[in-house]
């Protein structure tokens, strides 16, 4: 499986795990599909909501492709990825209304293969590091409160 296949399988697989990691109870949850920067407006119900919260996790994997497997993917890549995000994401939400994730737009200096967690405003990237001999997994995610 080549980078830009796990990428995409490992977005395809977090979906329903963030779904379930995010219950969010008081506030409305509004994806925009629009690509965007850090510190982007949107505005939602008629309030102004600035994006301006960026939360990134990564981990190295020496051999990536021995933690792909169905029964370790989800405790070995996506849970240690999605975790930090959802559990900021549930902080920062606390007493809100409105939760606005948007798309992350691509960056000059992105390599490797970018898969997007669609309905969530969560990006993974796959790229090796070449120095330490590691492939890394990042997870980010734009999003803001209202």
């Amino acid at each position: 499986m080549n980078a830009q296949e796990t990428a995409n399988r490992l977005a395809l697989l977090a979906k329903p795990r963030l779904a379930t990691l995010l219950r969010l109870s008081t506030a409305r949850h509004i994806y925009d599909p629009l690509p965007c920067a850090i510190n982007s407006e949107s505005v939602e119900s008629g309030e102004r909501v600035v994006l301006s919260q960026w939360q990134r996790g990564q981990q190295a994997y020496k051999d990536l492709e021995r933690f792909l497997g169905e029964e370790r993917v989800m405790q070995s890549v996506i849970d240690p990825g999605l975790l930090p995000i959802a559990k900021a994401i549930a902080r920062d939400v606390l007493g809100r209304r409105i939760l606005v994730t948007r798309r992350i737009a691509a960056k000059q200096n992105d390599t490797g293969a970018i898969a997007h967690v669609e309905g969530y405003g969560i990006r993974v990237l796959v790229y090796a590091d070449t120095d330490a001999g590691d492939t890394i997994v990042a997870w980010e995610c734009l999003y803001g409160v209202a």
